[in-house]
């Protein structure tokens, strides 16, 4: 059986279910591809970054959002340093991802997209006049323009040659917990505190913890685990030293038990070329990531509609080939891409450099703090802090702890 569409995304995250959307208000028929059933859960500690709430207010309301958590505790590999930060306003937004992603596809499907969950691509064709998407069903689809959302591995990307094998990826291993709201404010107080453990036992990432209504997001994330020098340490047994270790400090309760464990892949950096004939790449097919805290969902988002202009421009010229569609990669780029690629050069250089120093010249100073973690979550872009605040307040401080 074959369908014919305008458009088809291959991958119904927060980037495909968002470019669906703004697709479909501009008048494009679209189908929206997923292999798994939804709903369905993603490896995620769930929490989003302030700016995304500002620049898509519609996901501001508890279909989206399940609580908010207005500080947090960011800790350093020893554990002797901590530093403290809250604020008037939610520095995080919590979201379960069962929940946030199965309503962003409904909010696409009510504007007007056709959803076919599990079903896989097992193929594309791309020829002068069309993209062919082949179903693991038999189902074959026509279309303009295809695009990949379908996450670290993507098929669209593997097909297209975008994405090169032995690139570098992140993993984690996370549970989400069921508890009582009595136990949340007891463990995160009212404000719902999260805990960051930066480089636990010396790897190169962190352990989390994001309280929720009724849920604790545990869990622990390594990137570039294919190193030569990194620390020769499983991950999962790094992941039950954490849970014990989370005891001791008192940040989730003593009787809380490791029930089961999820693993993950992230990427990295973001690919060469996003983009080629009748094809665009967006999200963590892209390769769009926070290199320092692993957050994607805002790049997602911000991806899968900058998606929808640059196809809407395309279509009014009739051209779909890779010269037209080297738009997107100038407006991601444009839009978020010197931050990601900032994050990106500052973890590089820093991967096998003990983070002592800078904790500790930042637990001693609140304007320090504060800025540190909010670049972290995103509530300042690195370019904006680099250029306004970075030499008027903190190169001094930063210069003495990086030194060691």
């Amino acid at each position: 059986m074959s369908k014919k569409t305008d458009v088809c995304i291959v991958g119904a995250g927060p980037a495909g279910s968002t470019a669906a959307k703004f697709l479909v208000e501009k008048g494009f028929k679209v189908n929206l591809i997923d292999k798994e059933k939804f709903p369905r859960d993603k490896p995620c500690g769930g929490g989003l970054p302030y700016q995304i709430l500002k620049r898509y207010p519609y996901i501001d309301n508890e279909n989206f959002v399940d609580s908010y958590s207005y500080g947090g505790y960011a800790y350093s590999s020893s554990l002797n340093h901590k530093i403290l930060v809250k604020d008037k306003e939610p520095i995080l937004a919590m979201t379960l991802r069962k929940k946030f992603d199965k309503n962003l596809v409904d909010l696409a499907v009510e504007k007007g997209a056709d959803f076919v969950d599990g079903k896989a691509v097992v193929n594309l064709e791309i020829t002068n006049d069309k993209a062919m998407v082949f179903l693991n069903d038999g189902t074959s689809i026509s279309c303009d323009i295809v695009i990949g959302a379908d996450g670290v591995f993507s098929k669209i990307a593997e097909k297209t040659d975008l994405r090169k094998r032995g690139e570098e990826i992140a993993i984690c291993i996370y549970n989400e917990y069921e508890v009582d709201e009595k136990t949340i404010d007891e463990i995160a107080g009212k404000e719902h505190f999260v805990s960051i453990l930066s480089r636990f036992q010396s790897i190169y990432g962190y352990g989390w913890v994001f309280p929720k209504n009724k849920h604790l997001n545990i869990g622990i994330g390594e990137v570039g685990y294919r190193l030569k020098n990194r620390p020769k340490k499983n991950l999962i047994d790094l992941y039950k030293d954490f849970f014990s270790t989370l005891k001791k400090l008192k940040i989730i309760p003593e009787k809380l038990e490791i029930n089961k464990y999820h693993g993950g892949s992230l990427p990295i950096v973001p690919l060469k070329q996003t983009y080629c004939n009748r094809t665009i790449l967006i999200g963590d097919a892209a390769g769009f990531i926070n290199p320092f805290s692993g957050e994607g969902i805002y790049y997602a988002m911000v991806s899968g509609e900058i998606a929808s202009t640059v196809i809407e421009k395309a279509s009014k010229s009739e051209n779909f080939d890779a010269n037209l569609l080297s738009l997107y990669q100038k407006l991601w780029m444009k839009d978020f891409g010197k931050d990601i690629y900032s994050f990106y050069n500052l973890a590089k250089n820093q991967r096998n450099k003990p983070n002592e120093n800078i904790f500790k010249v930042a637990s001693k100073d609140d304007v320090l703090s504060d800025l540190f973690l909010k670049i972290m979550i995103g509530r300042l872009p690195l370019r904006q802090y680099k250029w306004k605040v970075f030499r008027r307040y903190t190169i001094g401080y930063l210069k003495q702890a990086f030194r060691s």
